[in-house]
């Protein structure tokens, strides 16, 4: 069982950057871990606007002193100072300075008293050794096991403890082939149940591994999703962290109000603007002490970035994250409801657009067997001419186009359907719906072209050939 490391801020992923006090989150997570990489560089430690009561942000800390073996203070550790090996400490423990074997157990023995040459030489290395390792002073009656154990006790005392990674218990989906997907399961084995899908390039947060006979598994949370899955299917470590600063959203959280923002990563650079505690903006980049922030777009629409103190600003990592079945069922019925929708106003535009191109003739006259829309046509020319010219294609009569389209009832047609009249049963005439109960259509001679009621006598049905 592997503890797992909590983490905040739903779809986001804890990572450890480079320099300064930075946070990431994973996504549905419930607690923030905040990573302390090494110090940044002092030359942005205050960039900040004073406050009423000029209060300023905390001072880099203080470094702190390595220790000699007598308690004095000595040089300050290098970062980044190659340790003592165990076999060099050894060398030095048996009075050989530099040496890579230790000295036989006879000859230690025979050292001599306090003062001897041997003792000397430990005392001289421990003294004059700048490795950043303290080693105390070794009897002369120690045996070499003796010393290699003390040197091996100090190497690991003083040697730098290197943090856990935030990526050991999160994992970040690498899915390959034909599926972008794999199948999140109730239990270990594929046969268990499917719970949901999680996407290539999807965080995870590792709660436990699993042997099986099948391979290994890791049991992991992501979005509202909990259950196993193969781990050939993830990253983790240095190769989760390394696709994470890829694929992953980066954000920028403003902790304190008042933060310069710069045209340069420099202190002296112009000061574009000041952010406020609590605001986000998106990462563009980080590089020596300071993070690139996009700031939106100015008045003409050009893109405005600026740079900002790496120190007052918590930059995070957010990833996309599980389904469950339901969440995708119910995804995909807002696709559906959306794609609709789209549809909809696209006829609906459509068919506005097909009357208000009837509406432009208007007035123009009735000739019977025509079909110019400025010469003179009959009601079957007018609507064969207006639909035409939408890529709609009819029949010459208006019998004929009763059958061209879907049948609609009466008290459902929309604009841009056709509605036909009839006397004796048999059709006669047909005109094009515009909305509000009315017509537009070729009347007659006395007439022309004009608009009427849809009842200026009975129609007999209706139908719909833009569907």
């Amino acid at each position: 069982m592997r503890r797992t490391r909590k983490l905040v801020a739903a779809g986001c992923l804890c990572m450890a950057m480079a320099m300064g006090m930075t946070a990431f989150a994973m996504p549905g997570a419930t607690s923030l871990v905040t990573v302390t990489p090494k110090t940044a560089s002092s030359d942005s430690s205050n960039d900040m606007e004073q406050n009423a009561d000029n209060k300023t942000p905390a001072a880099a800390p203080e470094e702190k002193a390595s220790k000699t073996a007598n308690g004095t203070s000595g040089d300050k550790v290098t970062a980044g100072a190659a340790p003592l090996t165990v076999a060099s400490s050894a060398g030095v423990a048996s009075g050989t300075p530099g040496s890579d074997e230790a000295a036989p157990a006879s000859e230690s023995s025979e050292a001599g008293t306090e003062g001897s040459q041997e003792t000397e030489g430990i005392k001289e290395t421990a003294e004059n050794q700048d490795m950043g390792i303290p080693v105390t002073g070794v009897t002369p009656d120690q045996k070499p096991e003796e010393a290699i154990s003390q040197a091996a006790m100090q190497m690991a005392a003083a040697s730098p403890t290197k943090a856990p990674s935030p990526y050991e218990d999160v994992a970040v989906s690498k899915v390959n082939g034909d599926e972008d997907y794999v199948n999140i399961r109730d239990a270990a084995s594929v046969e268990g149940e499917i719970l949901g899908k999680i996407y290539n390039n999807c965080a995870a947060t590792i709660e436990e591994t699993v042997e099986t006979e099948d391979g290994t598994w890791y049991k992991i949370h992501s979005g509202s999703v909990d259950g196993y899955i193969k781990a050939e299917y993830f990253v983790t470590g240095d190769e989760a962290e390394a696709l994470a600063l890829e694929i992953g959203k980066m954000f920028g959280y403003v902790e304190e109000g008042g933060l310069r923002v710069r045209t340069e990563p420099t202190t002296e650079s112009e000061i574009i603007t000041t952010l406020w505690a609590g605001e986000k903006y998106t990462v563009v980049e980080q590089a020596d002490g300071f993070v690139k922030l996009s700031l939106g777009d100015d008045d003409d629409g050009n893109p405005v970035t600026g740079y900002v103190a790496e120190e007052y600003v918590q930059v995070y990592v957010k990833f996309d994250k599980a389904i469950s079945l339901e969440e995708e069922e119910e995804q995909k019925e807002e696709a559906r409801r959306r794609a609709a929708e789209a549809e909809a106003a696209k006829r609906s535009s459509a068919r506005e657009a097909v009357v208000a191109y009837a509406k432009q003739f208007i007035g123009n006259p009735y000739v019977w067997g025509g079909s110019s829309l400025t010469n003179g046509t009959d009601c079957s020319g007018f609507t064969r001419s207006v639909l035409g010219h939408f890529g709609y294609g009819l029949s010459r009569t208006s019998s004929a186009q009763s059958g061209d389209g879907r049948q609609v009832p009466l008290n459902s047609v929309e604009p841009g359907d056709l509605i036909f009249y009839a006397s004796g049963g048999r059709i006669y005439h047909v005109a094009l719906y515009i909305g509000g109960g009315r017509i537009i259509h070729a009347i007659d001679e006395a007439h022309g072209i004009g608009i009427s009621s849809m009842y200026w006598t009975t129609p007999v049905c209706a139908v719909d050939v833009m569907g």
